[in-house]
């Protein structure tokens, strides 16, 4: 399953207008903000059509688990449907489960999950969490108005972080890079994306940069978040691009117009089924490109190709000016 997918969910007083471009999407808030409406009256559609007194519309085939309307185990429901959005209420325990996540990664289904706490087993983007918004009568409808606000888009905030230590999640390629590029930053290598946070207390008082993978850093963000909202004596700062790869197709390295339309609409190009998260994507993307080339591509071991004047320019002017004016300048 791949695309986007657009939900345009009415009833006499509420509108939910939403898409879906990801594999999986978790939605979060507090009590009475539309989550569960919004489930409801996707389900009472799905159960009696018009006769509910709702109304969906949307190209995706879709399917809704309740807690308690369902009556049957997931493990019952779920490997019946192919290419469905599946939405998830809130308080299913199995979600957190591996076994649910060892399913998600290989149904290559598109979930919506319901959920206030992170999903450790699953490689969900930042940019796919959610709250709901209203905003009330909307233009010319009658009914309020909700849609999807992402919830963690204003990264990164650099302001007066001096930079004492830059963690990488990658230990490989990207943090090869990194090492090349930060002189003046002592570089550490988190050796992956759960363990950012215990090297971010490791680093003590000192200022603090951490470059992750923002693909699959969704279950990792909040306490990360929490950790540096306490932080009083020091900076601490998040860059979460999609990827190190995702960085150097955009830089302008490579050049194609198959490259651009894939840039342009991931979504329409990322089979879920194939590949967990954009990250994975966007490597053998990467790969792909560069094989039998100069400038081939290898994850383990960085091409000399990507340490060259040239080629760092490229890719570092594609880094967010916050960054590039602090971290790209000592390179010159």
């Amino acid at each position: 399953m791949k695309g986007n997918y657009h939900f345009r969910v009415k009833s006499k007083r509420a509108l939910f207008d939403f898409t879906l471009r990801r594999n999986i999407t978790v939605i979060k808030g507090d009590s009475a903000t539309g989550k569960t409406t919004l489930l409801h009256m996707l389900y009472e559609y799905l159960r009696t059509g018009r006769e509910s007194g709702y109304s969906v519309s949307t190209s995706a085939a879709y399917y809704v688990y309740l807690r308690q309307e369902v009556g049957m185990h997931w493990q019952e429901i779920f490997p019946r449907l192919k290419d469905t959005v599946i939405f998830i209420e809130e308080n299913n325990e199995f979600v957190f489960s591996q076994e649910f996540a060892t399913f998600v990664r290989d149904s290559g289904n598109y979930f919506v999950l319901v959920t206030r706490a992170p999903l450790k087993m699953l490689p969900y983007s930042i940019h796919e969490i959610y709250e709901i918004l209203t905003v009330g009568k909307h233009t010319d409808i009658k009914e309020s108005y909700h849609y999807f606000k992402e919830m963690y888009s204003n990264y990164p905030v650099v302001e007066n972080n001096r930079l004492a230590y830059t963690i990488t999640e990658d230990s490989n390629a990207g943090f090869q890079f990194f090492s090349h590029v930060l002189k003046d930053s002592k570089l550490i290598s988190a050796g992956g994306n759960s363990k950012v946070l215990s090297f971010l207390e490791r680093t003590n008082s000192a200022d603090t940069l951490a470059i992750v993978d923002g693909a699959a850093f969704g279950a990792m963000i909040e306490s990360c978040l929490e950790y540096i909202k306490v932080q009083t004596s020091r900076r601490i700062s998040l860059w979460m691009p999609e990827s190190f790869e995702y960085l150097i197709l955009r830089s302008g390295v490579l050049s194609s117009k198959e490259l651009e339309d894939i840039l342009a609409s991931p979504w329409n190009y990322v089979e879920a089924k194939e590949h967990e998260s954009w990250e994975r994507f966007f490597t053998q993307l990467l790969v792909s490109l560069t094989k039998d080339t100069p400038f081939q591509y290898s994850k383990q071991t960085l091409n000399p190709f990507y340490l060259q004047d040239r080629t760092i320019r490229k890719i570092t002017d594609s880094f967010p000016s916050a960054i590039r004016s602090r971290l790209v300048s000592r390179q010159e």
